[in-house]
């Protein structure tokens, strides 16, 4: 192995340094990025006031007033479980369309 192998091997690797350095900063950047991106989308989300008829009403006051037989149903039916799913769902599509800046 002579000198200018050596030489070459050395600057090879100083060359693989730097586009690994390059890399991720602007990994890093983009990171920092997304996490301005995300902070502006929550404050907008925050900037929302419900309408005062929502404030009004919980869930619990809604199905009591409707009786034992509407219990039964939702437990029998699995009514909870199947809007928790549906809202999971929900979320990791919007998380997916995130994260591939709204290809899909």
């Amino acid at each position: 192995m002579g000198w200018l192998q050596k030489f070459t091997d050395w600057l090879a690797g100083m060359i693989e340094a730097l586009w690994e350095a390059i890399e991720g900063f602007f990994t890093d950047l983009f990171m920092i990025w997304m996490k301005q991106v995300a902070g502006v989308y929550l404050y907008v989300l925050d900037q929302i006031s419900l309408p005062d008829f929502i404030t009004q009403y919980s869930m619990c006051s809604l199905l009591a007033a409707a009786g034992p037989t509407v219990g039964w149903a939702m437990d029998t039916f699995k009514i909870g479980e199947g809007l928790g799913m549906i809202g999971a769902a929900y979320a990791y599509r919007m998380v997916r369309k995130l994260v591939t800046l709204f290809q899909w």
